[in-house]
């Protein structure tokens, strides 16, 4: 019987220890400065005769145009109209300065989306998306995706009410760019307002 404890015990140990990490909870917004958002332009207004959001930018699967955007007063609309598969809305805020803190990317979305006819190997959904890139080896040099977070958040499919959604991100120590934003992988319409970016204690 002690031979069967220990096996059992040993196995559910190699388990555990093979088992993923649990995703970190959003931290406590008492614990973020709310004051300093690190998104330029949180209201998506153009300039001028040019049209340009920046430091937001655009950019879709190669093929016909196949996605819309139009600001309202702050709200930011995102329409499939044709075949291609995905869209994205981001900015690339500055990665050195954040190495090593603790952030909150938090936005509030309203989703009409879904899956009809959809054939392609992307995760379905719309919603917020997180890339870092940083570079494991200072001698070497060059860089990997070292975190991604694409619609990991419910919902990010189907009718809903404005919600919000909020990620929490560790800026690796050794990070040199990201992009943050918004994806659309679906068909159908989805809204954004406030996004923001923000420091948090550890």
């Amino acid at each position: 019987m002690k031979i069967i404890v220990a096996l059992l015990s040993a196995l559910l140990a190699a388990c555990q220890a093979g088992a993923p990490a649990p995703q970190a909870s959003a931290p406590a917004l008492s614990a973020c400065d709310m004051s300093e958002n690190l998104l330029g332009n949180p209201g998506f207004a153009s300039e001028g005769e040019s049209g340009s959001r920046r430091p937001w930018s655009g950019s879709q699967h190669a093929g016909e145009p196949s996605f819309t955007t139009e600001v309202d007063d702050g709200v930011l609309t995102i329409e499939k109209i044709a075949t291609q598969p995905w869209f994205k809305f981001s900015q690339a805020p500055r990665a050195r300065p954040l190495r090593g803190e603790q952030l909150l990317f938090q936005a509030e979305l309203k989703l009409a989306l879904d899956t009809h006819e959809v054939i392609h190997g992307f995760k379905r959904g719309g919603g917020a998306q997180i890339l870092i890139w940083g570079d494991p080896d200072p001698v070497m040099g060059g860089d990997r995706l070292m975190l991604e977070s694409t619609l990991e958040h419910e919902p990010h499919l189907g009718q809903t009410d404005w919600f919000t959604v909020r990620i929490p991100v560790s800026v690796p120590a050794t990070a040199t760019r990201m992009n943050v934003g918004f994806v659309h992988q679906a068909n159908g319409v989805m809204q954004v307002r406030n996004p923001g970016l923000y420091r948090c204690a550890p």
